[in-house]
């Protein structure tokens, strides 16, 4: 009986206790302090302020989505649940409980924008692969000491993989598909076998600061872009890696830390070199732009308008993001499209008025989140609306550009058609056949004997040739030529190429005129070698493979000319 009466007693007191506490965290004060505990990392009196609270969304979201997608009945809904819940474990949104974001002008920069924002979590550490990847700790962010004045992005960020690599074993691990939990286990192993070593090793050995470097000078469409990667590899496997594949990357050896890239196919300016140094590979896209990044010592900090963007920033965090656009190279690619698009023509005075942008950020982690501070030309609110435009705009420039190259490959095929025209008009008043001497010597013919002397049609409208004058040479013509073609002999001119783009012409291709004067375009994945074009005519457009060995015998003739 007094036992009873204990026991009755003390659930008594468990049911006032947790009561007590029910009325202390009502639903109101609950909100309130998750409120002051976001607000306490932003900055109130400016001009933009936004608190969202999605505490449990997620949770609801997850069965929202499951419920979308086996709507129609053609989903099973285990199998859909089961990946929902996985994904959703892998990222583990489920903890984020607000989020906060404000805008202020800074008190040191009337120019500039203070922008911050917090993502309030339910744990100090919380589980999810993001989480592991970005790291759980603050650290000397030593990138910012290799922003060059002229660099138009920088981004660095410290790399956990190891533990984002376990918790994305564990969660795959507890699937109900036997496949999807076998995954990270196979996946491993293929890698081992690759990389001649542990796994984890290598993931440990990536552990560390990630950074990436752009630079540029100029405008376009003359403007000059350096980059600059290095990757952490403490213990040297990433290294090993990469020089075992030295041959197929073209590596050329130049000392035991130094190896430059053999393609001649890339621009004057970029000269890529692998630098292998202790506990980390800088692969640079020139010769100078590490020495740059190096010698800057934080060099966009000390340029007068930009040193606004840098102060009073921290120095450590789990990353940063520094972009400068400015308003001239804005202006210079909005005039660039301009030219190769009528409706942007007519949009240019409108678009005059687009300002750069130059935005510097460090996120880090706080005990009760993660925080990020940004000092920008364009607040929160401008941000907003910019950076979906940035967006849409960076989703134009690839169709601008192949715009672009598509009306240079048509100017260039009316080019051959004429240099074509040409030869046809000459071997009709010399016996059927076409000028005897390979390359620029045999269609200097054309112009010594005026049946072209327009030396546009020489130029290729994608390469850097310069126009020439009196004498066509190898430097004013964008044409590998073969000569000696008897067109009385020839029994299907229609397969035989005469002249055709030099590699670096185009990046996927050559346009080619064919004996009987009709030109083509001939797509070719990686186009490098003039071998190559005679290669696909055999393989695809019926070009006799002994007709192959008589042209490629010419292009050594032409080769061995190239080198004297």
């Amino acid at each position: 009986m007094k036992k009873r009466f204990l026991t009755t007693l003390l659930a008594g007191a468990a049911g006032l206790t947790l009561a007590a506490g029910a009325a202390e965290l009502s639903p109101a004060a609950a909100e309130k302090a998750l409120f002051d505990s976001t607000a306490r990392h932003l900055d109130f009196g400016g001009n933009y302020y936004n608190y969202l609270s999605i505490d449990g969304m997620p949770g609801q979201f997850e069965k929202l989505l499951v419920s979308m997608l086996t709507a129609s009945g053609e989903a099973d809904s285990a199998e859909v649940a089961d990946v929902v819940k996985l994904v959703s474990g892998l990222l583990n949104f489920e903890v984020v409980q607000a989020f906060g974001s404000s805008s202020i002008i800074a008190a040191d920069a009337p120019g500039v924008y203070v922008n911050k924002s917090f993502i309030r979590l339910s744990e100090a550490q919380p589980k999810g692969v993001l989480f592991d990847l970005a790291g759980r700790e603050n650290r000397k962010l030593a990138g910012l000491k290799m922003i060059p004045a002229n660099t138009r992005l920088a981004f660095g960020l410290h790399l956990d993989p190891g533990p984002a690599w376990k918790t994305l074993s564990a969660a795959l691990a507890g699937s109900q598909n036997e496949e999807v939990k076998n995954l990270p286990a196979e996946a491993a192993r293929q890698a081992e076998q690759a990389l001649g070593c542990k796994f984890d090793d290598f993931l440990a050995g990536l552990t560390g600061e990630a950074f990436l470097l752009l630079t540029s000078d100029g405008t376009l469409p003359d403007i000059q872009p350096k980059l600059l990667l290095i990757l952490p590899d403490g213990k040297g496997l990433l290294a090993q890696l990469i020089l075992k594949h030295a041959d197929e990357l073209k590596l050329r050896k130049e000392s035991d830390t130094l190896y430059t890239l053999q393609d001649s196919t890339l621009p004057p300016f970029v000269r890529p070199r692998l630098i292998l140094e202790k506990g980390r590979i800088v692969i640079a896209s020139s010769t100078d732009i590490y020495d740059l990044a190096r010698a800057a010592d934080g060099g966009a900090a000390t340029v007068p308008e930009l040193a606004p963007y840098f102060r009073n920033m921290p120095g450590d965090g789990l990353g940063f993001l520094y972009l400068n656009v400015p308003a001239s190279l804005v202006q210079s690619a909005i005039q660039l499209g301009a030219t190769m698009s009528e409706e942007l023509a007519a949009l240019q005075p409108a678009l005059a008025k687009i300002p750069g942008l130059t935005v510097f950020s460090v996120s880090r982690k706080e005990a009760e989140g993660y925080a990020g501070v940004m000092r920008s030309n364009l607040s929160a609110a401008q941000l907003q609306v910019a950076a979906p435009m940035l967006v849409y705009s960076g989703m134009l420039l690839p169709a601008l550009n192949q715009a672009r190259e598509k009306a240079r490959r048509i100017s260039c095929v009316s080019n051959v058609k004429q240099v074509m025209l040409g030869l046809i008009m000459y071997a009709n008043d010399h016996d059927s056949r076409f000028p005897a001497d390979n390359g620029a010597a045999g269609l200097n013919t054309l112009v010594k004997d005026d049946y072209l002397t327009d030396f546009t049609c020489y130029i290729c409208p994608s390469a850097t040739d310069d126009k020439g004058s009196g004498n066509l040479t190898e430097d004013t013509c964008s044409y590998i030529y073969l000569g000696g073609t008897d067109l009385a002999k020839e029994q299907a001119p229609s397969k035989l190429p005469v002249v055709f783009d030099k590699p670096g012409n185009h990046r996927k291709g050559a346009s080619v005129g064919f004996a009987d004067g009709h030109v083509e375009q001939i797509d070719l994945p990686r186009y490098h070698s003039p071998e190559q074009v005679i290669d696909y005519l055999v393989q695809n457009r019926e070009l006799p493979e002994e007709t192959g060995k008589v042209l490629k015998q010419k292009l050594q003739k032409w080769n061995a000319a190239q080198a004297e």
